[in-house]
């Protein structure tokens, strides 16, 4: 692993995942790309324009600005603590943002933060989350947030737990977390659907298989795939080609 992408908003939900970046940098060596991606605030036409730019785009400006800045003191936040990064600052729709910038880096693994979905804009982020971990062609680690702000488990890992599906093999398995094992001295359990919302795991590992369709989702709801957007567990994603 050479690659990170960490997205962020520096929302508390993205800046509780910096504990497992750290922790996947120290322990691999990889640089850190740290991503903004600025989606512009449509400026609200409805109000007086006559003398000034209006308070829409005054806002905006400002989030961009506090955004810029926000980017340039975690980057130097994490060079201090002897890491190796670098900053990326992209203006456009988040998920597709985050997709091209792993795409031309050839990210070796995206870390998301997510929130417990509780609000509309919880929501929003969540939805980002969803679309990140199905559209992405390299790993991606979600890590979901406690009620008071912080990460769901410590940043180490000592027991990791693999999501067995019904087109799940062996040698999947063995592939997606030999070098987790290895890496960090940890202990695999397998477990199967009915097992997975009581497990003591520090990460679930899970295959994200193409979508049947709306009906077939219907008929035969997938409960690994349900993860991505409910488990209280770091999740690490990955994926069949389509």
């Amino acid at each position: 692993m050479t690659s990170l992408l960490f997205p962020t908003d520096f929302s508390t939900h993205t800046t509780a995942a910096l504990d497992w970046v750290r922790l996947f940098a120290k322990q691999t060596g990889a640089t850190i790309t740290l991503l903004h991606v600025y989606q512009p605030v449509v400026p609200d036409t409805t109000l007086p324009t006559v003398g000034d730019p209006g308070l829409g785009t005054l806002t905006s400006l400002e989030l961009e600005d506090i955004g810029r800045q926000q980017l340039v003191d975690l980057e130097a936040t994490l060079i201090a603590e002897g890491l190796s990064v670098k900053a990326e600052w992209r203006i456009g729709s988040i998920e597709d943002e985050i997709l091209e910038t792993s795409r031309v880096l050839q990210s070796d693994l995206i870390v998301m933060g997510r929130s417990d979905l509780s609000t509309f804009f919880d929501r929003l982020a969540g939805s980002a989350v969803s679309d990140v971990a199905e559209g992405a062609t390299c790993p991606v680690l979600i890590i979901p947030m406690t009620d008071e702000g912080g990460s769901t488990r410590p940043a180490e890992v000592k027991t990791i737990a693999y999501a067995m599906q019904p087109k799940t093999n062996q040698s999947d398995v063995a592939q997606q977390t030999d070098w987790l094992i290895d890496m960090f001295g940890a202990t695999l359990v397998v477990l199967t659907e009915e097992k997975l919302q009581h497990n003591n795991a520090d990460m679930v590992v899970m295959q994200l298989y193409p979508s049947g369709g709306f009906l077939d989702n219907l008929l035969h709801p997938n409960k690994v795939s349900a993860l991505v957007e409910k488990s209280d567990v770091p999740l690490l994603i990955y994926h069949q080609p389509k």
